[in-house]
């Protein structure tokens, strides 16, 4: 599947960053007819789309039909501090053209992360208003 993923990425053309395959098949228990996690870091100011599909909207499609089933696909920029942390976490780096932005990027996140942590645990435990 990692071959499959990087395949499809590369032939949209799309600037991306780093490629993180993530959810219940990076951890090896898909359920049958379950989709694929897939979350994207797009090389800067490309997140946007400039035309009538942007890098995004390719990419879903390409997945979808070289894995022939339904993707999630995450611009990990945009995606909350908590989700960002389980992908780093747990996923698999499937494809990484610029390894110093993602370094960079997969730092920053963490910090993000840790910094929001006691937040994130007052408002499971429930005592957030």
């Amino acid at each position: 599947m990692k071959e499959t993923i990087r395949e499809a990425v590369a032939r949209t053309g799309a600037p991306v960053a780093c490629v993180y395959l993530f959810g219940s098949r990076a951890r090896g228990c898909p359920r049958e007819g379950s989709d694929v996690d897939v979350a994207v870091l797009l090389q800067p100011d490309q997140s946007r789309p400039a035309g009538l599909l942007g890098p995004l909207q390719r990419i879903r499609g390409a997945l979808e039909r070289a894995l022939e089933r339904d993707v999630d696909l995450v611009d990990i920029r945009d995606a909350p501090p908590d989700l960002v942390h389980r992908i780093l976490r747990d996923g698999i780096l499937v494809m990484d053209e610029a390894p110093e932005l993602r370094a960079a990027f997969e730092v920053a996140a963490r910090n993000a992360y840790f910094d929001v942590l006691p937040y994130i645990r007052e408002y499971r435990r429930g005592r957030v208003a």
